[in-house]
């Protein structure tokens, strides 16, 4: 039987799993932010862990062990979803029927055990039982209720796991638990932060729109693309007609108000990889990939004609609100995106020169 100074050996050790996860699962939730490919890759993260614990575990007697994958199991539905507790629980099955001896079938009924423990666990509402250590103690708590599947062992092995055994790995389980999901948690919490100031850095917080920084990084990633696939690439540059004089008669608020809801229409009209920009003041660029010129003026013109027909209203009285419009594309005279540009704005400015509310190509 296993000596009881091994037995808490072996369970410090599967403490230093953490490190590992917690390293790796910073790097995966940023490369996949959600999603079948988040959970696919936690599922294998998880699953890695397990292995490696389970590789070099504490012989509880002979052929039953004791390893960390308890713990990663209770944890891998909140952080893996359906397909990585799926991953995990299968991999780590596998190698427990690898391993062999007489502790496998009570293995597998443990694994499948603490899989849907950790499902049930996601069921409880977080108002009731918020994220925290009496939320991870408790699963940790139910976790080891797989434990009871010694029942399956040779009366000898069983009874002689009853008592100190049975109640260092309950604790070292909890232990487990509490340390893994308090790691993850804050890594979640960095990466929410993360994620806060990085859109702080590259969104308009008035309209929505991404800021020049942005147009910057995607005309460059535009052009790229264009070298190497030969795509069309167009812009549009809109402007808001007579926006000063909205300013000035009801007050720069209003105005916000009324530029917010230009952006907010033009959103509604592109594609998720158009990239549209709050160049400047009341101006507004749309970069189009693999769209055509035709294909882009059309576009112009039916955000043009939407604004057009659309109450702006201030004061509970109506605004009328026009735009005007420049567009251009990548073609033997417009070969780099600062040309792009000069050409889009020199259309933009002939619309206005014609009288505004209008769509001029260059």
């Amino acid at each position: 039987m296993v000596i009881y100074d091994e037995l808490l050996t072996g369970i410090v050790r599967t403490l230093g799993l953490t490190a590992l996860v917690l390293l790796c699962y910073s790097v995966l939730i940023r490369r996949f932010p959600d999603g079948k490919r988040k959970s696919t890759a936690v599922g294998v993260l998880f699953a890695a862990a397990g292995l490696l614990s389970m590789h070099d575990p504490i012989t509880v007697a002979p052929g039953v062990f004791y390893d960390g994958r308890t713990a990663l199991l209770a944890v891998a539905y909140p952080y893996g979803g359906l397909i990585g507790t799926a991953i995990a629980a299968l991999l780590m099955a596998a190698y427990r029927i690898w391993l062999g001896g007489v502790g496998v079938v009570p293995g597998i009924v443990s694994i499948v055990i603490v899989s849907l423990i950790g499902y049930a666990f996601t069921w409880i509402p977080l108002r009731r039982l918020p994220i925290g250590t009496r939320r991870s103690i408790l699963l940790g708590l139910t976790a080891s209720t797989s434990l009871f599947s010694i029942i399956l062992l040779p009366k000898e092995i069983e009874t002689a796991l009853l008592g100190f055994p049975l109640y260092a790995i309950t604790v070292g389980n909890v232990v487990n638990v509490v340390i893994i999901t308090a790691l993850l948690e804050r890594e979640k919490d960095r990466l929410r932060l993360w994620r806060a100031l990085e859109h702080e850095a590259w969104i308009d917080p008035l309209t929505q729109l991404q800021n020049r920084r942005a147009f910057d990084r995607a005309a460059l990633l535009a052009m790229n693309d264009n070298a190497a696939r030969a795509a069309a690439c167009s812009l549009i540059m809109i402007d808001i007609d007579h926006f000063k004089a909205i300013n000035d008669r009801w007050g720069h608020d209003k105005g916000d108000d009324v530029l917010a809801m230009v952006a907010a229409i033009i959103r509604k009209n592109v594609r998720s990889t158009d990239v549209v920009v709050r160049y400047g003041g009341e101006e507004i660029a749309l970069l189009l990939v693999n769209t055509h010129q035709p294909v882009a003026q059309h576009l112009a013109e039916r955000i043009r004609s939407e604004i057009e027909v659309t109450e702006f209203g201030v004061a509970s009285q109506p605004i009328a609100v026009t735009i005007s419009a420049g567009v251009a594309s990548l073609d033997d005279g417009h070969r780099s995106i600062e040309a792009l540009l000069q050409a889009a704005d020199k259309a933009l400015y002939a619309a206005k020169a014609h009288g505004r509310n209008r769509v001029e190509a260059a």
